[in-house]
């Protein structure tokens, strides 16, 4: 049974062509299902779980980017498949999974081609793409406590990572050997101009690095604040905001997503 969960700013007028376009296909193909529409007043969470009670198998989102990390971050815990259709400007997650954008998703929708990915664990809430540290005044910690990095310049980045974010340029070389979503481990992504040479050192073995971008493959880690009386903003996917100190561990192929063949994994 697919349950279709449309996001709030779909409402506008300016889709409603879009919409109807993509509700005929989903009729032609025979997967047409309930719909529900996100408002103020209702929590993505909440809707989903009660879809999953009455008895959806698949929940299909229609919306972009931060639509699809809040119902990964819904369907984790939930005996479900999640669906995707693209809608909006920001879609780079439903890019990684091969998913295009608006009707054509539909067909990739009834193909049904299902993978198991990776999601993340941080703080109590879940991530499928990526986490972006607002300030470099973070202090890095292995999961057992025997070491921590600190990076050493105000114009350093820092990411973790399940997949890519667009705004991260690499090589192909690290684009080929990191961010695989089914690999069991998450990046942690240093990049600026004057990386301290003791992370290269101290990560020889696990760490690669060209240019001014270090990878540093874990399973779990723990990001605090040099300052501990003010924490440092992370963003989740582009979306959520918390503070650290901040537990990140990966939960491997905790979600099912249907994907299509272009998908880069």
């Amino acid at each position: 049974m697919y349950f279709y969960l449309y996001d709030s700013f779909l409402q506008n007028k300016k889709y409603n062509k879009l919409l109807s376009e993509i509700e005929a296909s989903l009729i032609d193909l025979g997967i047409q299902g309930r719909t529900s529409k996100l408002n103020v007043l209702n929590n993505i969470k909440e809707v989903i779980n009660d879809a999953v009670k009455r008895g959806a198998e698949t929940i299909v989102v229609l919306g972009d980017d931060k639509t699809i990390s809040k119902a990964i971050n819904s369907i984790v815990d939930l005996n479900a498949t999640l669906g995707i259709i693209p809608i909006g400007r920001d879609n780079a997650l439903a890019a990684y999974l091969g998913i295009p954008e608006g009707v054509a998703a539909c067909n990739v929708l009834s193909k049904r081609i299902k993978e198991r990915i990776d999601v993340a664990s941080v703080n109590g809430n879940y991530f499928a793409f990526y986490l972006k540290a607002m300030s470099p005044n973070i202090k890095i910690v292995s999961a057992n406590g025997e070491f921590s990095l600190t990076p050493l310049s105000c114009d350093m980045k820092i990411y973790v990572c399940n997949f890519k974010p667009a705004e991260l340029e690499l090589k192909e070389k690290l684009k080929a050997s990191f961010f695989m979503p089914q690999d069991g481990h998450l990046e942690l992504v240093i990049q600026g101009s004057n990386q301290s040479s003791l992370i290269n050192k101290l990560f020889a073995k696990t760490a690669d690095r060209i240019n001014d971008c270090t990878i540093l493959p874990f399973r779990k880690i723990k990001l605090e604040s040099i300052d501990p009386e003010n924490g440092v903003k992370l963003v989740l996917d582009n979306d959520k905001i918390i503070k650290t100190p901040a537990q990140i561990e990966i939960l491997p192929k905790c979600a099912t997503v249907i994907v299509g063949n272009k998908r880069y994994f």
